[in-house]
């Protein structure tokens, strides 16, 4: 089969939840020896090229961004160019007409589901074009069975067409203990001796404000770091409680990095309210960290029960998970053990063949179902 995935979302300095999944999952098509042509469709700039890739993958370059209106004409013209059979679009971006078959990965609804977080366009993008798309699509992968109970009430399509097909942990993610790398990473970071970690975005369903309402109003003394932007709205909450000096902001932290930043962390804490994933607990869990998670949407699907779990919406439950996470330590040791040996159920290795299959049920069964597939 000839296969066009769009990569359009990799990004250099930018690599969110989605652009590593479709980072991985090209990795892994890379060393999957079948009889595919892969031609990724990419940016001027994007870091995919400064790697080395085997001669069944091909980049090919567009004008049009990711998530543009241009798009919708040029990404049709270059899957003619290309002769594809299948079109993968790995994200909510996709065409609302292409010449060939294709599928999508749907990995949340939060822009459906949370509409008002996001601009007018944004909404029209999603209600109009990516609604249409998604009914386009010869099947549906998904993150999660949360992810796919989403799709199925707010979309109405048969769960006969939705594929879960779970992220992964890379191998990289395990317990350093390499000081003199961990002082190095701490070093370039500006982090403390002691710290408490979230890794997050500061988008509203991320739920950042609430963790620094609930850190400031408990009784922890070491400091709280956040791998986002500097907020002056948070400065001002941390300001209010007589803590600004133990609020510190990391920026963008380089993936490399990340498993150093878990390693170090005492606790790591994650108070979404809305993910249709959820990968950084479960990475900080692979480098042996107690986590403190929501207990809302998919994450006591993908962390199970080695977690803390704690209700996003009430500040004062969420500081309470904290101190617990911090004095406890027996419950931080059990966490740490247990944790480590949940998180090897999680590979990309997994997710590529999965994905890989789907291709190959697609181009080979006209009308297939889930049930003539077994990828869980």
């Amino acid at each position: 089969m000839r296969i066009a995935i769009d990569a359009r979302m990799i990004r250099s300095g930018s690599m969110h939840g989605i652009a590593r999944y479709v980072y991985q999952l090209l990795n892994g098509l890379a060393h999957l020896k079948r009889d595919h042509q892969y031609f990724v469709l990419v940016n001027e700039a994007s870091p995919l090229y400064e790697l080395n890739w085997p001669s069944h993958i091909t980049m090919v370059e567009m004008k049009s961004n990711w998530i543009s209106l241009l798009e919708q004409k040029e990404i049709p013209s270059i899957l003619k160019k290309v002769k594809a059979d299948l079109f993968h679009a790995p994200s909510f971006v996709a065409p609302m007409f292409v010449p060939c078959k294709m599928i999508m990965t749907i990995h949340d609804l939060n822009h459906m589901v949370l509409p008002q977080f996001y601009t007018l366009f944004h909404q029209f993008y999603y209600q109009i074009i990516v609604r249409s798309s998604i009914r386009r699509s010869e099947f549906i992968l998904t993150v999660s069975q949360f992810s796919k109970r989403e799709i199925v009430r707010t979309l109405g399509l048969e769960s006969s067409k939705i594929f879960v097909t779970y992220n992964g942990v890379s191998p990289r993610y395990k317990p350093i203990k390499d000081m003199e790398y961990l002082n190095y990473v701490r070093d370039i970071y500006g982090l403390p001796d002691e710290f408490i970690l979230c890794v997050s975005n500061n988008k509203p369903h991320k739920n950042v404000q609430q963790l620094v309402r609930a850190y400031c109003f408990s009784d922890i003394k070491i400091p709280l770091v956040l791998a986002c932007p500097v907020d002056r709205d948070l400065i001002y909450i941390a300001e209010n409680y007589g803590k600004k000096h133990l609020l510190y902001f990391s920026k963008f932290v380089a993936e490399e990095h990340l498993p150093a930043f878990y390693s170090m962390t005492k606790l790591f804490v994650y108070p979404s309210t809305y993910e249709g994933f959820g990968l950084p607990p479960l990475e900080a869990l692979s480098c042996g960290t107690p986590v403190v998670v929501s207990q809302t949407s998919s994450l006591p699907e993908v962390v199970g029960p080695h977690a803390i779990f704690t209700n996003p919406y009430d500040f004062k439950t969420i500081a309470r998970a904290l101190e617990d996470g911090i004095s406890n330590s027996s419950l931080r040791r059990k966490l740490a053990e247990d944790g480590l040996k949940h998180a090897t159920k999680y590979s990309w290795s997994k997710m590529t063949l999965q994905t890989l299959n789907v291709y190959e049920c697609c181009g080979r069964l006209g009308q297939a179902s889930t049930a003539d597939l077994e990828i869980s």
